[in-house]
């Protein structure tokens, strides 16, 4: 949307849900991260598997900076925007590129992920949580702190100082504090799982701790949102303003919706055992690669795109192609040979030097 100009052009409930859903989309995501870490990660890691687990994180946090650095190089060559003198200022995240500030998160993030986890295993989850919330409660601190300074009378450590902390230039947010404390609200999240029993192999989200997060989120909104004039905070969350101040309010926001999408699959596909919308779940799992491929195809498109398809159908295309794309590559993760194609190369060579 942002490609085509497409933001903002819907009037009154479609514009208000559309961009609601997407303001939730990346708290909902770090949410699922942290419960990730919890569910998956952490019982490895305290299963004396430490060191498989922290290698996994980190394989996958390269994997993440690939697509950062590939993103990068098409946006140099499309946009011409950056001398090659400044390209390693820019890989290094000391200058920022549109769209590929959560791949350059998730990167840190993944890499900082083993380190979370052995604090989490050894003081426990509520000491980490209430560091994560402390966080967000010093918001009004953390907005006055000032912006790193000029180097060489440029803003190259002001991109990095709002990547880090949120004060900065050319920054979406949220930083990178902020969307930790978000991961370990997550895994209080994941911790909030029990087995269920109504079904085997079913699981269900604690119904005390859902109360006390939801809330906790309800206070927070209530709290920060301008009664005198609420079209003006809701114009705030729409545009993406409280995103990028970091603020308490957005990623409250964002911890209700993503404890009522929770318990909306909990209660449909655990407790109920439906089983709609398991089609599109490859888009879970391969949520890396989608959002990688699709900022690279953000800087291709050509707006003139628009003259042809029209606006709605210029992002139209560009969605569907992202998820074709997905799709194909999911394909190729099913049935490619372990190693990569690669491997399988390098042993075909191998037994013909044999046989020679």
């Amino acid at each position: 949307m942002a490609s085509f100009g497409a933001r903002g052009q819907l009037e009154g409930v479609a514009n208000i849900g559309l961009e609601l859903l997407m303001q939730l989309a990346t708290p909902i995501f770090l949410i699922l991260f942290g419960a990730m870490l919890e569910l998956v990660y952490l019982p490895r890691y305290e299963a004396d598997k430490a060191a498989e687990t922290a290698k996994r994180l980190y394989r996958r946090a390269w994997q993440c900076y690939g697509y950062y650095a590939l993103a990068i190089i098409v946006f140099f060559l499309v946009m011409g925007t950056y001398s090659l003198k400044a390209l390693p200022l820019v890989f290094t995240g000391f200058i920022s590129v549109p769209y590929s500030h959560l791949l350059a998160f998730y990167t840190v993030a993944l890499a900082l992920s083993p380190w979370l986890l052995a604090l989490r295993s050894r003081v426990g989850l509520f000491p980490v949580v209430s560091v994560a919330l402390a966080i967000h409660f010093a918001h009004p601190l953390i907005s006055q702190l000032p912006q790193a300074p000029l180097l060489f009378g440029r803003d190259y450590l002001q991109h990095m100082s709002g990547f880090l902390y949120g004060q900065g230039v050319d920054f979406m947010g949220p930083s990178l504090i902020h969307g930790l404390s978000l991961v370990v609200i997550g895994m209080l999240f994941g911790a909030g799982f029990r087995p269920s029993s109504h079904r085997s192999a079913a699981k269900a989200l604690s119904p005390t701790m859902s109360l006390w997060i939801a809330g906790g989120a309800s206070l927070v909104i209530a709290f920060c949102w301008n009664w005198s004039s609420p079209h003006s905070t809701l114009d705030d969350l729409l545009e993406a303003s409280l995103r990028i101040e970091s603020h308490p309010l957005y990623f409250s926001v964002g911890v209700l919706g993503a404890l009522g999408m929770t318990w909306f699959f909990v209660l449909t596909h655990d407790l109920r055992g439906m089983r709609f919308g398991y089609p599109i779940r490859v888009f879970g799992r391969r949520s890396l690669f989608a959002f990688g491929i699709g900022n690279i195809l953000c800087y291709i498109a050509p707006s003139s795109l628009t003259e042809v398809l029209g606006l709605w159908g210029s992002v139209l295309a560009l969605f569907l192609t992202v998820c074709l794309l997905t799709l194909i590559y999911d394909k190729y993760a099913d049935y490619r040979p372990e190693g990569g194609y690669a491997s399988m190369f390098r042993r075909v060579m191998k037994r013909i030097v044999t046989a020679e």
